[in-house]
């Protein structure tokens, strides 16, 4: 437990310097053919202001028991390699949501795992609750202006692999 509350310290330290001191980094979703690797690994420590910052914070402080997070972190960056795609021009990416959506991912795969021994039905049902209880958060950002839903389905999704096969 100790070790958790040293990861999110740690993190929120890192977030909110960079937020303060050091200038907003992330790449454009529309052009990820032309990725620079700074951008994609900068995009997860910037926030486009307070309200944003702060929005990552609150949920990440709401997980419990392992965060997974060089996992998760991986996850994040390598899934900002993939293509993007909305309704509306997303512009910059920045933000630590994709992060956070692997770290649920990776949570949601561990759960359904967990359902292994007691037998495929039970697996089962536990897949259909992560499909109807976190995928619906991913996906609501197809409405919304400005959010990479195409990032955060991806980590969702990668780390729901992650955790569900990983031992």
């Amino acid at each position: 437990m100790k070790r958790i509350l040293i990861e999110k310290i740690v993190v929120t330290v890192v977030l909110t310097a960079w937020w303060i001191f050091l200038p907003m980094v992330g790449y454009d979703a529309n052009d990820y053919r032309n990725a620079d690797v700074l951008e994609h690994l900068g995009y997860m420590v910037s926030h486009a202001n307070v309200w944003h910052l702060l929005g990552n914070l609150f949920v990440l402080w709401l997980f419990r028991n392992n965060l997974y997070l060089l996992p998760s972190l991986l996850i994040g960056f390598l899934c900002s390699l993939l293509p993007a795609t909305g309704l509306w021009p997303m512009g910059m990416t920045v933000g630590f949501s994709g992060v956070l959506f692997a770290i649920a991912g990776i949570k949601w795969g561990a759960y359904c795992r967990s359902f292994v021994l007691a037998g495929r039905w039970f697996e089962r049902e536990a897949l259909w609750e992560f499909s109807m209880k976190a995928v619906p958060f991913a996906l609501i950002g197809i409405i919304i202006p400005h959010i990479n839903w195409c990032l955060h389905l991806y980590c969702l999704l990668a780390g729901f692999v992650y955790g569900r096969y990983n031992k």
